[in-house]
């Protein structure tokens, strides 16, 4: 089950989901500001939101890489709850794990200024 600041998601059957801070991910796709329809707002670091994607397949994950295909846009929420009823694979930055039965909430804690020259 996925929660979109509470609200139960409708999912179509996917391989995967990607939760994003950033408009980059493996090695520099762009998942979110480069989609073509206006659903949903352009990604920010500093809206306090989430960007949630869809990946239908590692062949899906293939041609996103390689500009021939889009990740599916699920939505953009401040608080997501993602509820395992059975156990999966799951990684973060690259540290992969089997992940049991859980219920994990991940919400906006605070943003760090950074300086630049």
């Amino acid at each position: 089950e996925l929660y979109f600041d509470g609200v139960l998601q409708k999912l179509p059957q996917l391989e995967g989901i990607i939760l994003l801070n950033i408009n980059s991910w493996s090695s520099g796709c762009s998942m979110w500001n480069n989609a073509s329809d206006d659903q949903f707002h352009p990604s920010r670091m500093n809206d306090q939101q989430l960007e949630v994607v869809g990946l239908y397949s590692a062949f899906h994950v293939g041609k996103i890489q390689v500009n021939l295909a889009e990740p599916l846009r699920l939505g953009q929420a401040s608080e997501i709850k993602i509820v395992l009823r059975e156990s999966i694979p799951m990684h973060i930055d690259g540290e992969p794990w089997q992940q049991g039965c859980a219920t994990i909430t991940i919400s906006h804690l605070g943003q760090a200024h950074m300086l630049r020259k």
